[in-house]
């Protein structure tokens, strides 16, 4: 009840900082020279500002994600960057998920409309959590919506997050290097990161309960329980 109620606050947060600074945002997370400027004049408070940005991108779906993944890894260096990147997805998507939990269908459909549905019915499958990590692992797939949408099948929030925080990693590793400039994320390059993609994918549905005892471990460190 604790965790739920922690959940719904962090949501009405967010969801103000949207309606009283959407308008800000969007043009901040929309160019990239404007948000680095921003992130300079934060000065310390840098890196809290960017992972709410990167949250409410997450919630925010329209606002572009790989945009503020590759200015993280300019800004903060590869390490740092990816580990703000993850930070900031993670609290996003946990946030929409617990949106999408608390008001149900209508929210969604309000946001979304029809348009994702039958993605919804493959989520509700036996396989939901394959076509979760899925799409969480390739670039340029539906992952806020997946956020949401994920909310309204049976899957639990642990598992969830276990799924964001293993399969959002590669992408948004990507983004980190590419921002920092250790690599060039070229269009060669986002075709090994699907490669590995699917070979992570591979390994993890191979051993999915030894993953999942590890997620819930890793969860109850986090939280202190």
């Amino acid at each position: 009840m604790k965790r739920i109620a922690i959940g719904v606050l962090l949501a009405i947060v967010v969801v103000a900082i949207g309606h009283f600074y959407g308008p800000t945002i969007y043009r901040v997370s929309t160019d990239r020279p404007t948000l680095e400027a921003y992130l300079a004049e934060a000065g310390l408070w840098a890196p809290l500002v960017f992972v709410v940005l990167m949250a409410t991108q997450v919630v925010v779906a329209p606002l572009p994600g790989l945009v503020v993944g590759l200015v993280g890894g300019y800004v903060f260096g590869a390490a740092r960057g990816f580990l703000l990147n993850l930070a900031g997805f993670t609290l996003g998507a946990m946030i929409a998920f617990s949106l999408a939990r608390y008001f149900g269908k209508p929210l969604v459909h309000r946001f979304f409309g029809d348009r994702y549905d039958s993605l919804l019915a493959r989520i509700r499958g036996k396989r939901g959590a394959l076509i979760i990590a899925t799409v969480f692992v390739f670039p340029f797939a539906p992952d806020d919506v997946v956020c949401f949408l994920a909310a309204l099948t049976p899957i639990r929030a642990r598992l969830f997050a276990v799924l964001v925080l293993i399969f959002r990693t590669p992408g948004l590793l990507a983004s980190s290097l590419t921002g920092a400039g250790v690599i060039d994320m070229s269009p060669e390059a986002w075709t090994a990161l699907g490669i590995v993609g699917a070979i992570l994918l591979l390994i993890a549905w191979r051993n999915k309960q030894a993953l999942l005892r590890w997620g819930d471990r890793m969860l109850d460190t986090i939280g202190g329980n």
